[in-house]
């Protein structure tokens, strides 16, 4: 059958239909669509391949600095300098990945428990969480530790954007410390309004047991209020 032939067949059998019709009257933009879609679909597919193998070979830099570097340090084999240059060595996508975070919380514990507090701070540092659970327990550490160094501004500029966040992780123990860190700094109005909010919004909660033993001291130190 010739090709003129086939092209006869072809407008024939889509005129039967109004659809049909409207198809073949813009036959090249609508094939031209069909193979537009096609190759977004193949792109998709290979770019969520390749995410696959990205994510796989952070997982693996992730397993080797732990089996290496991290079980050195921990057996004494090397210090905390060598464990802090040796993380920052590492590509910023290892460091932050999902599943360094709960590795560098442990690390920087270690770190903490064994007064180096700079270096557990410098690991701290480098790591943000995009989940809010993760981002929670990195600021409530680091505090922590920023509190040991004397770095109270720094360590409520943590905590402040996270008490006032609409979607807060444990807003209670937030609020709580942060009030605690107000009122280590003798900002005793602020410390006393996030300990009232903890009072108010969560009385059962053992956040609010000591909210009220922190707003008894100001009570006690201001028998005015």
């Amino acid at each position: 059958m010739s090709d003129a032939a086939q092209t006869q067949t072809l407008e024939q059998t889509l005129n039967k239909t109004d659809l049909g019709h409207v198809i073949y009257e813009n036959r090249n933009l609508f094939f031209g669509f069909v193979v537009l879609v096609l190759l977004s679909a193949t792109g998709y597919s290979l770019w969520r391949q390749s995410q696959k193998t990205s994510a796989l070979e952070t997982s693996v830099k992730v397993f080797e600095f732990q089996s290496t570097v991290w079980s050195e340090v921990k057996a004494g084999k090397k210090t905390p300098e060598d464990l802090v240059k040796a993380f920052e060595g590492l590509d910023q996508s290892v460091q932050t990945a999902p599943v360094m975070i709960p590795m560098v919380l442990e690390m920087s514990k270690f770190l903490a428990e064994k007064g180096s507090y700079p270096a557990a701070d410098s690991l701290l540092s480098k790591v943000s969480g995009s989940h809010p659970v993760a981002a929670f327990f990195i600021a409530l550490q680091r505090t922590a530790i920023l509190e040991k160094l004397g770095k109270t501004d720094e360590a409520i500029a943590i905590l402040e954007p996270l008490a006032q966040g609409k979607e807060a992780f444990l807003p209670a123990r937030t609020s709580l410390e942060l009030g605690r860190l107000y009122l280590l700094k003798g900002e005793k109005a602020k410390a006393q309004t996030q300990f009232d909010f903890v009072i108010n919004t969560y009385p059962n909660n053992e956040e609010a047991k000591l909210a009220k033993l922190y707003r008894q001291q100001l009570v006690q130190a201001n028998p005015a209020q």
